[in-house]
């Protein structure tokens, strides 16, 4: 029973992962968006599939174009206040193997008679998530005023 139990669960995890990454495509935004994309002349919704975006561009624009950000940021100055969008990109940083101690094995002895006992050890490789900015946009006045993007390569 908890067997089964178990299994729903991963079942139903499973299922809202893949709900939830279908949900931050494109076409999913743009259809959210539909309203200002569907204004825009062809020309500007290609860039936009294609993820670029220009000074100018409001804030949907960049919404459609990127999807929501890994965090927004506000700043006042005297010119007044900005909003800043930032996305990440996410990865795993191989760090080499932790050991974890041994494991006890017991084999049938060559003789046929009894067991043979041996201790081998273990160990597990071990993974850093490491995150890097990607694009930072600057909104001034409803509009981009700036794009920041790393260059990687």
């Amino acid at each position: 029973m908890k067997l089964n139990t178990r299994i729903s669960l991963l079942l139903a995890a499973a299922a809202a992962v893949v709900t939830l990454a279908g949900c931050n495509t494109f076409d999913s935004r743009a259809k959210q968006m539909s309203a200002v994309y569907d204004q825009l002349p062809a020309s500007e919704q290609q860039r936009l599939e294609r993820g670029a975006i220009n000074i100018g561009d409001t804030p949907e624009m960049v919404y459609i174009a990127l999807g929501s950000p890994d965090e927004k940021r506000d700043t006042t100055s005297a010119d007044g206040t900005k909003t800043t969008w930032v996305y990440n990109t996410y990865w795993q940083q191989y760090e080499g193997q932790a050991w974890l101690g041994y494991r006890r094995v017991i084999v049938p002895a060559r003789s046929g008679r009894g067991y043979v006992v041996f201790h081998e050890p273990v160990t597990q490789d071990v993974y850093r998530t490491r995150v890097d900015e990607r694009i930072r946009v600057t909104f001034g006045n409803g509009t981009v005023q700036t794009v920041e993007q790393s260059q990687r390569g």
